[in-house]
């Protein structure tokens, strides 16, 4: 377990799938009490190469820019680390907010990952999706807390603020129609 390591999680993860296009959705509420807890990393969902690590993550912080809140991808090919925002705090605070994804996972350069945020063009990366040695990914979501020394730090307090989400209609399938059809 990596909490020993100041981390925090609660996350729950979904089947594997393996190479090729698939489509993903799912609803996110954050509430409007929802603390912020920057310079902390929270990660609120990860799509995972098997073996490897996160190749694109959904973070609540960007820590290069000091900005607290909203909902950034991160594009991480095992610690490249590059984030777009896709959210501002006030477009998600206090209500449901619907997230698609459309990704072809490759090895090759013909791989794509695409969101959308409340049927809203957000995000589109073209390129290698898989790593050598990745066949397998899957889709976690939550709240996964690292680093958390730096919001202890920052505040010098020993508690960091607990938070809550709340996910709905957490979908997986290969046609885009599999996955929207419960979505508002």
């Amino acid at each position: 377990s990596d909490c020993k390591k100041d981390r925090e999680r609660h996350e729950l993860s979904g089947k594997r799938f393996g190479p090729g296009e698939w489509w993903h959705a799912w609803s996110i509420f954050i509430p409007e009490d929802f603390p912020i807890i920057f310079p902390t990393k929270a990660m609120f969902g990860q799509f995972y190469l098997k073996g490897e690590g996160p190749i694109f993550a959904f973070e609540n912080q960007w820590p290069d820019r000091n900005i607290g809140g909203g909902y950034h991808v991160e594009r991480d090919f095992i610690h490249y680390n590059k984030l777009d925002t896709i959210a501002s705090d006030e477009d998600m605070r206090g209500k449901w907010t619907d997230i698609l994804v459309h990704a072809k996972w490759s090895k090759k350069e013909d791989g794509f990952f695409k969101v959308w945020v409340n049927s809203q063009p957000k995000y589109d990366y073209k390129g290698r999706t898989l790593l050598k040695k990745s066949s397998k990914v899957y889709f976690k979501f939550g709240i996964y807390r690292s680093f958390m020394i730096r919001w202890r730090n920052k505040n010098n307090l020993q508690d960091v603020p607990s938070q809550v989400l709340y996910f709905d209609e957490v979908r997986i399938g290969k046609t885009k129609e599999k996955v929207t059809k419960y979505l508002k």
